[in-house]
């Protein structure tokens, strides 16, 4: 029986980082891309949090999350947005709302955004392999 190949990602494992050592990073760094970075992710499964948090954290960035209910208020919401280098919406988990209005407060804070078809740590996991490292 023949085994199944899988298409092998470029992983963050390998890089060995703490915040701390970020401080003075320099492009000669291998956390430069996403040293210090602000992570925002809108939705998502909020008892993955902390392994979105890990995930962000091993790669040197900082994660900032919300739940994605726009009942909750939008002041934090905006705040987060505006502080964060980067936005990530997973649309399988966040109303259409939800969305729509992160998609909309992007292009007004001219803030770079993706949205991830799912919410998978695998799915985070190649988005930053692929654009951030």
């Amino acid at each position: 029986m023949k085994k199944k190949e899988r298409k092998m990602t470029p992983s963050f494992n390998h890089f060995p980082l703490a915040m701390a050592q970020c401080a003075n990073c320099s492009e000669n760094c291998p956390n430069f891309d996403l040293c210090q970075k602000r992570i925002f992710i809108v939705g998502g499964v909020e008892r993955m949090e902390p392994l979105y948090r890990s995930v962000i954290e091993e790669c040197g960035g900082v994660l900032d999350y919300h739940c994605g209910s726009m009942q909750s208020g939008m002041k934090k919401f905006e705040k987060c947005l505006q502080r964060a280098d980067l936005i990530i919406c997973p649309i399988n988990c966040n109303s259409h709302t939800a969305c729509l209005k992160v998609k909309d407060m992007c292009k007004k804070y001219n803030k770079s955004f993706h949205m991830l078809p799912t919410g998978s740590i695998s799915a985070v996991k190649r988005l930053l392999a692929e654009n951030y490292a």
